[in-house]
This record gives C-alpha cells, structure tokens and sequence, in this order.
C-alpha cells in the first residue's frame, strides 16, 4: 500500500506508543484510530444543472469529484428555495415533514425549523452523538439573523452568517462559536475563501485528533448578487446567459395566472439583469472551483483522502430566465435540477440517471458513517444504488410554500440590506405543490391561497417537451384528452402530501 493509507493507519501517537513499549518504559496499549470514514459536503447556492454549464465552469470540481466518482444526472431538490431545501438536506425529510416550505413566516425560515424540532435530529447530531466531529462554515439557514447567538446542536466549530450581507460576498458577520466576527471590505475577506480557509483548518485539525469528521462548507457563491473575487475580476468577461428553448418564453398563455399577469414585467427584468447576473456567477464560480481544490488537497496532505467521501451539490436551481422566471421556487427543471457529484471508499465511477433528491444526503452520509437511519427520513440512502441496486423511485413529490400574506416570506428573506426594492415581491410566486414522475410534471397551484376548486393546475410531458412549453390541460380539450393522466397524478400527489419517513420511499 501507499505512504498514504500507512499513515491513516498508523498515527504518530501510535508510533510513538510502539516506540516506547519497545524501550521498555511502558507496557500499556495505544487506543486505536476511530477508522470510520469522513464526509465533507461542499453546498453551492442557486445552482443549477439545467442550464448552467456547472462542469465547464468548475473543471478542478469536474476532475477531483464528478471523475473521481459517481455524477447523478437527475439530481434534483424538491423544496426549491433556500431555507426549505438545507432543512431538508439537514434532516432528510420532505418540507411538509420538516415544517419548512419557505423562507420566514408560518410554513418557512429558520424559527419555525427550530420550532418544530428539527435541530435535535439533523445529519450533525446523529454523527456527533456518534462520536464524529463536526463542523460548518457559511450559509446555515435564513432567519438566523434574528438570533445570531445561536449554535444547534450537533455541531462542535460553528462558523455560520448571521446578515444577508454574506450573498455580498463582503461586509457580513459569522458567528465562529459564539464570537459575533465582523468581516469587511479587503480581498482576504471575500466570503468563498474564507469558507474555504475555514474548512481547511478544519479538515487539518480533524486529521491530527484521529477522530472521524463531518464537514459542511456552504458557501454562497453563486447567489446573486456575490461578485467574482477579486483576482478573477480581470478573466470575467461580460457573458450572455444561455438561450434555451424556454427563455424569455414568447406564449406563456398557457401558464397560471400569476405569470400571465406579470409576464411582461418579469420579461424586462431579465433583459435588464440576466446577463450581467450570469456573468457574475460564472466569475464567482471560479472561486468556489478553488475551494473544492483547497478542500481536496488538504484531505490529501492530512492522509484522509483515500477515506473520506466527497459531495458536491447545491440547495436548489436558478431560472436564469426561463419562462421569464429570474429566481427559483418554480417547479420547472430550471428551479428544480442540481449538480450532484460524489466521490469516495467503494464509490464506483460513471453515472447514474436515477432521480436523486436532497433528502437522500443525509441517509446516506449517515449509512456511510455505520448509523441507522431513523425511520423518520423520507429520503433513501443512495449507498445502494452506488453498489449497482438498479430498484429505485420512479416519482418525487415538490413543494413551495410562497411568498406569505404580505409577499415578504419567500425570497424577500435574501435581500441584501441596503439593496431592498419592491421589485423583489413581484418576482415571487404562489404555493404550489407537484408530483414529477419519469415522464410527467403535474403541478397544483395556490395550494396554501385558494380552496381547491379555486387552484391552477399543469401538466407537461416530458418526453416531448422537455422544456416545458405546453401546458396539456390549460383548456377544457387539454383536460378531457388527459384525464386518466391527471386523475393518476392527482392521486399520487395527494399521497405523497401525507408521506412520512417509509411511505415516501
């Protein structure tokens, strides 16, 4: 074997233990090295797989994870909008489970996941109890701001944002274990690269205590509006954003009401933002491609790479302008698509096209680490299908939970201050709840607005158009030629609404 594996097996506390046996000065034996793996989950902001070129843009990820490993192409996550997606990285349920469908008010934001009960049985307390450490450093979840104080359980070296300035990049306060760290305007305090330093110490001191570690790095590049940093501000080029078939949509008739209402608004946005928001991401990308870097390099350095597994992923997608959308919440591809590479001991190289979701991280970082899932996750441990088990999930249940009674619940939780405007209200959408299976999307609007005789609904075949331009059952003919379809989804819908833990497999 290598120098490498030699040294994960053999510590010098241990060597140093052997030594002195052998001279004869002490006859105890050296606790062994905990040999269980380590887990670090690398968790990008608003990107998506649909229409973002993720690969190109990060090549060093591309080559250290997604090569290195296993890429699932349809990896998706079902709660599209930041604070409901990471509960449901963090526990592994459904956001009608955690609580959590949005991003502050009754059904969303951090308070009401602390409220619900959430924070005593995430991913971090099932390891730590476990005798893992763990640790996290940027984006936790919106609303911390409000108690800025806190630490959740679980966690042994907390560092996370505690303003909206960290979507800035700059000018934003962590709480690094209880100390408020005020960071500001110089180069060395571009948000990536202190994640990234972060959790590089981290990996370091994890390495030298022998102890199995868990280490979240969530950075929130690309988010709008984090600039590139500043040595890659001369390489960011003002760049187009992609045109695909649904941008900018020309005939969205067929689409409900609040986007037929608001379409010709949202147009004129994307034509005065999109492409300078996609610049940006693009150049801030190249940062977070370090990090990863950084990230792997350490674990090599330290010894702990050979035995250690790597997630790539984000909490959610971005539209970049699709269907004349700038954000995300949509249940359309764009919203809902992600990057999900993984890399690691046993992980086999290839790809896989089996729909895997965010709630399936954290039974299988668990299943990683030898510990049961609890029968509450409604996620499935990709472990088995990563071994070549072929039976899997057909359909998924989404969910949004909207932008609450007074339009401020949803994505007016991530302005940056100083940067509010009541254009951000306007490019929020309703609730809304779907079902999407191999070939069908099937969505129920105003869920939490309107009784159900009141509510909108879609339908697309996914097959045939995989851009999601006709809507089946916008008119009564759509409804009648299509009524088997729906009654089926409709069906599952329901069920799926309901699910818990078993039932949602």
């Amino acid at each position: 074997m290598g120098p490498i594996p030699v040294l994960r097996r053999w510590p010098v506390a241990a060597v140093a233990a052997l030594l002195t046996i052998a001279a004869g000065g002490f006859t105890a034996s050296a606790a062994p090295e905990d040999e269980r793996p380590n887990v670090v989950l690398i968790l990008a902001d608003d990107l998506d797989a649909a229409t973002t070129p993720v690969w190109q843009a990060m090549p060093r990820t591309a080559a250290l994870i997604r090569d290195r490993g296993m890429e699932f192409t349809d990896g998706f996550a079902p709660m599209p909008i930041c604070c409901a997606a990471r509960a449901s990285i963090l526990t592994g349920e459904y956001g009608h489970n955690t609580g959590v469908l949005t991003n502050s008010g009754p059904v969303g934001g951090f308070e009401t996941f602390r409220a619900g009960g959430n924070e005593s049985h995430t991913v971090a307390t099932a390891l730590h109890d476990a005798g893992y450490r763990t640790g996290m450093a940027g984006k936790y979840l919106n609303g911390l701001e409000d108690d800025p104080g806190h630490i959740p359980p679980g966690w042994d070296d907390w560092n996370a944002g505690v303003d909206n300035f960290l979507y800035s990049g700059y000018n934003y306060t962590l709480n690094e274990n209880g100390a408020l760290v005020k960071y500001g305007l110089a180069p060395a305090d571009y948000e990536t690269d202190v994640v990234g330093a972060k959790s590089r110490k981290f990996i370091t001191d994890s390495a030298a205590s022998g102890q199995p570690f868990f280490w979240l790095a969530s950075s929130t590049s690309p988010h709008f509006p984090i600039p590139p940093a500043p040595r890659h501000i001369p390489e960011t080029r003002p760049t187009a954003s992609p045109r695909s078939p649904n941008y900018q949509e020309p005939d969205v008739s067929d689409k409900p009401s609040w986007l037929v209402d608001t379409a010709t608004a949202r147009a004129a946005t994307i034509t005065a933002t999109n492409d300078a928001d996609y610049t940006n991401r693009l150049g801030a990308l190249k940062s977070l491609d370090e990090m990863v870097a950084g990230i792997v390099e350490t674990l090599a350095r330290t010894g702990e790479l050979d035995n250690t597994y790597l997630v790539f992923t984000s909490d959610n997608g971005y539209s970049l302008g699709a269907h004349r959308l700038t954000q995300k919440m949509a249940p359309y591809e764009e919203s809902m698509r992600v990057p999900l590479a993984i890399a690691g001991p046993t992980v086999p190289t290839g790809r896989s096209d089996a729909m895997a979701l965010s709630i399936d991280l954290a039974p299988t970082v668990l299943d990683w680490a030898g510990i049961p899932a609890p029968d509450r996750m409604d996620g499935r441990s990709l472990t088995g299908l990563l071994a070549g088990d072929t039976r899997w999930r057909t359909d998924f249940l989404a969910e949004y939970g909207g932008p609450g009674a007074d339009g401020r619940s949803g994505i007016a939780q991530e302005q940056v201050p100083g940067t509010d405007s009541p254009l951000i209200y306007a490019l929020d959408m309703p609730s809304w709840s779907g079902v999407r299976n191999q070939r069908y999307l099937y969505v129920r609007w105003y869920e939490r607005e309107r009784p159900l005789d009141a509510r909108e609904y879609e339908l697309y075949d996914l097959q045939t158009d995989p851009y999601q331009l006709t809507n089946l059952i916008k008119t009564p003919e759509g409804r009648s030629a299509h009524a088997d379809v729906v009654d089926q989804m409709d069906r599952r819908l329901t069920d799926l609404l309901t699910c818990a833990g078993p039932t949602c497999h």
